[in-house]
């Protein structure tokens, strides 16, 4: 199994602490790369958290916990393979909808 840490990065000089706003994903979830998996308010601005590496994502931190820059705040198992999507295919059923109701 190959586990990536993540590190809570720092969003600009002189900030050593930021407070963990919201949690986008749920612990367990398969999140992609670059997939903004948190937010976090700093003293200048809310930014949003990218997921480093795609796999699944083990939560470390609570909504509301104020955490040093640097600090591990997940874990994300890169090993862990994408689950298969249900065919959800609706893109005729939307169109078709649209079209009853303005024709």
């Amino acid at each position: 199994m190959s586990v990536l840490e993540m590190k809570m990065p720092s969003p600009g000089e002189s900030i050593t602490e930021v407070e963990l706003a919201q949690w986008l994903v749920e612990n367990g979830d398969y999140v992609e790369i670059d997939q903004a998996v948190a937010e976090i308010d700093s003293d200048k601005a809310t930014l949003e958290l990218p997921a480093e590496k795609a796999g699944i994502i083990t939560l470390l931190a609570e909504e509301g916990d104020t955490i040093t820059v640097g600090a591990v705040v997940c874990k994300i198992d890169t090993s862990a393979k994408a689950p298969k999507k249900a065919n959800t295919s609706t893109g005729a059923a939307p169109i078709a909808k649209k079209e009853d109701v303005n024709g």
